[in-house]
């Protein structure tokens, strides 16, 4: 099926694969017959272009590309299709906001009172006459909260928790659904929305404060449904007051607590409610959008590798892996009324239960827990609006005496479809398991942006995402949603006002805090898509922002020196639950202001616009870090309690120390790192750093007996406890088994042991350079880059490295030799060997 929603602010990136190097290009988009685009040719290697600010494409239309490829004398073409999104008004006239008849709020404890249906999923319903012959059907839906699509009962679409979280009173997006397989046959059909709650309509009252967002209400529809006919002719079907309205199974949704259902409420059976004419409303606010980045949905399922009864009654069901998403479960027949309790955790309690514990009281409702009420009838169950972190669940209430099997249990992996875009092998059983755990972990936190932890918090914060996109970038095809991302965060900026803690965001939490460190990414992430990408589009819709955040912050650090609430956050000795180590703040803080200045005038050099003012500024925040921290050949900020390797990381990765000093920078780091067994001393910031830092210091076998370790603190150490993933703290109490940012070694991984990363933007120059060759026997690493694939694999034997490096068209290869040769590739597989 051709893509149904392309768009980025109105404008369609085309991308087609090269085998050779391309010379030039002329892309050509019809609608029919006519021409609406023709870019003319173009002298460019870039595979890829942008269709030009201000040009529309009519929406529902089936559009055709081709693009004409030069390379030299040969020309080849490549087509493609695509339809875009109905997002302006004239499509959307006379369709409205549609939901249930309302709730009366009754009270702070939705859980308790739910049973009476008054808080159950809306469901939205009309009778779709179809008529042969349908050419196509297509259905837009834009939602305040999620939306499953129903036809006859049955889901129509695999799509889940869609629409993407937004904020709504900025943007709302619309999703396109092809329904044609459903309605082709031309009879009558129940077209079904069951609404889910999400952030929008969020009951369940929290730290983050959704249930307090400016957009806050009963979620609520607002639908397309344009039938194209064989011979021309278009019907089309709008939600409106003629829709009926009842609420479903589901008794209560939230993305925190988890869900309610009660079979017996399904359509037919006694307490199935009354269907009334659906309800006409205000929508959200924002403007509608077509989505960009990729759905989200189940990827994948996964069998129990074991079923125990951990006390009567109290089963737990093992899964080889901690996963976000949920359970299905196959219920019996025969059991009406009988209600099965189920709770997620991502590790067990001493009692060897599922530890769905909310230690924190983050929440007033209830914490990864669903029941379900079933009937008489057996039925295959499964929660639809929220999904968990968890490798461990723990049924209650089976209404078989000998308890579930493993066949009556299947984890269902929910989450954004990213496809992996990397490969990474090496002969070091240590170092391949800190990878796969890495990216496992990666996959769990997309939700349709960043999220840190699938179990506690489903929060888009801002340090996480800036640490990891360089990973998530490499390694899978999350360009699309980082850039969705990166707009939710400006979203939260306002002039004075610099970006929240986490975006989206409910207006409430982490708002107009002093966190450089953490706000750094408004800034960086955009940048490392467009290193990734080559796509200038995600800079040139944000540098005014990024522009007057940098502003603001050096205005805010008076003699360049900045501040900071969050640092080098859960570094070794801190809280397991979280916390700052004993560190100077304002060393982090203006390392990072530097990082800021120093990426935004490289933006403003890309864009053409002044980048002179950053430069300056960025030249006077280094002096001013140099002459406060610089103290006897380390870096050390006169709050700081002992020697922070941190410090050292930023000062030797952000370039902030003068050449001559970098030597005694690195040798103090080094020594530090051995006086402690071999161990970093580094939390969420400084790791991603700290073993690049080493290594191009002349430390790489140091920086390789780093990753090696096997005791606390180090990943070593948690593979040793048994963890599929990586945790959110150093500590093995740490409370999370689900967060990415101390997973960030894997920049080194894929960088240096690999040996393969990006010198120039969307990968037209790379770096071929393995660092730990000899230690570590063997390795390879391939991306895919906007040209095709790049890889590099190399094997020691004797004394002697043997290297195969492939460099897609389009791109150069600079290679670097383990003994000290350079040389640069041009397009082709080639073969080098080196001396040891």
């Amino acid at each position: 099926m051709e893509p149904l929603a392309t768009e980025v602010d109105g404008r369609v990136r085309f991308t087609w694969p090269v085998t050779t190097p391309q010379t030039a290009f002329r892309l050509v988009v019809r609608d029919g017959d006519a021409v609406v685009w023709d870019s003319g040719r173009i002298r460019s290697v870039q595979p890829w272009v942008t269709s030009p600010t201000g040009l529309r494409f009519a929406p529902w239309r089936e559009h055709d590309w081709e693009a004409r490829i030069e390379s030299g004398a040969t020309v080849t073409t490549e087509h493609g299709r695509f339809t875009p999104t109905p997002v302006d008004d004239g499509a959307w006239r006379g369709a409205a906001w549609v939901t249930a008849p309302g709730v009366e709020d009754a009270g702070p404890a939705p859980r308790e009172r739910c049973h009476d249906g008054a808080l159950a999923a809306p469901v939205l319903e009309a009778r779709v006459h179809a008529a042969a012959p349908v050419r196509r059907a297509l259905l837009a839906v834009a939602a305040g909260g999620h939306v499953d699509v129903r036809i006859d009962g049955r889901l129509a679409s695999d799509e889940v928790l869609s629409p993407t979280t937004t904020h709504w009173d900025r943007r709302v997006q619309v999703v396109v659904h092809d329904v044609t397989a459903e309605l082709a046959d031309g009879a009558e059909h129940l077209l079904g929305l069951e609404l889910g709650r999400g952030f929008y309509g969020m009951t369940n009252a929290n730290v983050w404060a959704w249930e307090r967002a400016p957009w806050h209400a009963e979620p609520r529809v607002r639908a397309v449904l344009r039938l194209e006919r064989e011979d021309g002719a278009v019907d089309v079907i709008r939600t409106g007051p003629d829709w009926t309205a009842r609420r479903g199974t589901i008794l209560l949704d939230d993305l925190y607590g988890g869900e309610v259902h009660d079979l017996r409420r399904r359509p037919g059976r006694p307490l199935a409610a009354a269907a009334f004419p659906a309800v006409v409303v205000t929508g959200p606010t924002g403007a509608l959008e077509a989505r960009a980045e990729q759905p989200i949905r189940v990827v994948e399922e996964l069998q129990p590798t074991d079923v125990t009864q951990a006390a009567p009654g109290e089963w737990v069901v093992t899964f080889p892996r901690v996963v976000a998403g949920w359970v299905q479960l196959r219920l019996p027949a025969g059991a009406a009324g009988a209600t099965v309790r189920i709770r997620y955790g991502e590790r067990l309690r001493p009692d060897g239960l599922p530890n769905a514990d909310d230690e924190k009281h983050y929440f007033a409702d209830g914490f990864q827990t669903d029941e379900v009420t079933l009937d008489e009838d057996a039925a295959s169950w499964e929660p639809r609006f929220s999904y968990k972190g968890f490798r461990y669940v723990q049924l209650s209430g089976w209404p078989e005496p000998l308890g579930p099997t493993v066949a009556d249990v299947t984890a269902r992996v929910v989450r954004t479809d990213a496809e992996v875009t990397s490969t990474f092998s090496v002969d070091d059983d240590l170092l391949q398991w800190i990878h796969d755990a890495t990216l496992r972990t990666m996959e769990n936190n997309l939700h349709g942006y960043p999220t840190d932890t699938p179990k506690y918090e489903k929060n888009g914060w801002t340090g996480d995402a800036a640490v990891g996109a360089d990973m998530f970038l490499t390694n899978l095809d999350a360009a699309d949603v980082l850039t969705k991302w990166v707009g939710d965060l400006a979203e939260t900026t306002s002039p004075g006002h610099p970006p929240a803690l986490i975006a989206p965001n409910a207006g409430v939490f982490g708002v107009d805090e002093r966190a450089p460190v953490w706000h750094s990414a408004l800034v960086t992430v955009p940048w490392d898509v467009y290193r990734h990408t080559g796509d200038v589009s995600v800079l040139e819709r944000h540098v005014e922002a990024m522009e007057a955040y940098a502003r603001l912050e050096v205005d805010r650090s008076p003699d360049g020196i900045a501040d900071t609430i969050l640092g080098d956050w859960v570094a070794p000795g801190t809280d397991p639950g979280g916390g700052n180590p004993p560190e100077d703040s304002r060393v982090p803080a203006t390392a990072f202001l530097v990082r800021i200045l120093d990426t935004v005038a490289r933006v403003d050099e890309v864009l053409g616009r002044d980048a002179s003012w950053a430069r300056a500024a960025a030249a006077r925040v280094r002096d001013a870090f140099v002459a406060r921290f610089l103290v006897d050949g380390a870096v050390r900020g006169p709050g700081d309690e002992g020697f922070r390797q941190s410090h050292q990381v930023l000062a030797l990765a952000f370039d902030l120390v003068p050449s001559s000093a970098r030597p005694a920078v690195a040798a103090a780091l080094a020594a530090d790192v051995r006086a402690r067994g071999d161990h970093l001393d580094t939390g969420a910031i400084g790791t991603k750093w700290l073993l690049p830092v080493l290594t191009d210091a002349g430390y790489a076998s140091l920086a390789l007996a780093v990753a090696r370790q096997t005791t606390v603190p180090s990943w070593g150490a948690w593979r040793e406890a048994g963890a599929t993933s990586t945790f959110e703290h150093w500590d093995l109490a740490a409370r999370s088994h689900g967060h990415y940012f101390l997973g960030t070694v894997d920049d080194w991984l894929t960088g240096y042991v690999g040996g393969i990363r990006p010198l120039e933007p969307g990968w037209r120059r790379f770096l071929v350079a393995p660092a730990v060759c000899g230690p570590v026997g063997s390795a390879s690493c391939s991306v895919r880059t906007p040209y095709g694939g790049a890889a590099v694999r190399w094997t020691v034997a004797g004394g002697s490295v043997s290297l195969s490096v492939t460099v897609p068209p389009g791109t150069e290869a600079e290679v670097r030799l383990p003994d000290g040769r350079a040389e640069a590739l041009g397009v082709g597989t080639h073969a080098l060997t080196s001396t040891l």
